[in-house]
């Protein structure tokens, strides 16, 4: 493998750790292959600026005894400015390190919806978020008892969302404290600890129960 391919890999491997993590933990439409690599580039930068912000608060520290602030560079910069690069491994290193936290703190950005929130506060967007509408509304905190209808296959269910995923071309939901009952008259059926669905795009009504309305009998 080319020299330079591999010292490039190696300079990413932070933002890569990162990206990896963030999805796994973070909502969000499926990423193509140019998205991660777009992502790994940015949280990989993010990551050795954050390096680079402790180094720089090291040095005011260690110029408190009244000397003048000496500013110490991460070798990393000079990468693109040199035909042969030598690999600075200890920043590399410390910023693999760091890529757990910038991992997490992309997440809880994603998650919470930062941007989106604020640029409806200063009325730029109306987006909502990047994941799909379904993920949307299941991962909504008003979430608790739901009745999921399945009018194809003549049920309702009445349950609480434990988990729930969507591809391109199903939809799967975990429910507990489940009760069945018939879609056309609302006949109670049956009840179960658990229950996995499986359907294609769209198969699914879910609607919130209120809490004025557990218990009843009619579902209709």
């Amino acid at each position: 493998m080319n020299e330079l391919i591999v010292t490039i890999i190696i300079i990413l491997f932070p933002g890569i750790i990162a990206t990896i993590i963030s999805d796994k933990i973070a909502y969000h439409s499926k990423w193509s292959s140019f998205k991660f690599g777009l992502y790994s580039l940015v949280l990989g930068i993010f990551t050795y600026a954050l390096l680079q912000s402790f180094v720089y608060i090291y040095d005011i520290l260690h110029s408190c005894d009244g000397s003048s602030i000496t500013w110490s560079h991460l070798d990393i910069w000079n990468i693109a400015f040199i035909k042969k690069p030598a690999i600075p491994i200890w920043e590399v290193g410390l910023a693999i390190l760091l890529s757990v936290p910038v991992a997490l703190f992309a997440s809880w950005t994603i998650n919470f919806k930062l941007f989106n929130k604020v640029g409806k506060l200063l009325h730029i967007t109306n987006k909502y978020g990047d994941e799909n509408l379904f993920s949307y509304f299941l991962n909504s905190k008003e979430i608790d008892w739901v009745y999921v209808r399945d009018p194809n296959r003549g049920f309702t269910y009445q349950g609480r969302i434990e988990s729930f995923s969507e591809n391109d071309n199903i939809q799967e939901v975990v429910m507990s404290e489940v009760t069945v009952y018939n879609y056309s008259d609302s006949i109670e059926l049956y009840t179960i600890p658990s229950l996995y669905l499986s359907s294609t795009i769209g198969n699914f009504i879910i609607e919130i129960i209120p809490e004025d309305s557990l218990g009843e009998q009619n579902v209709t």
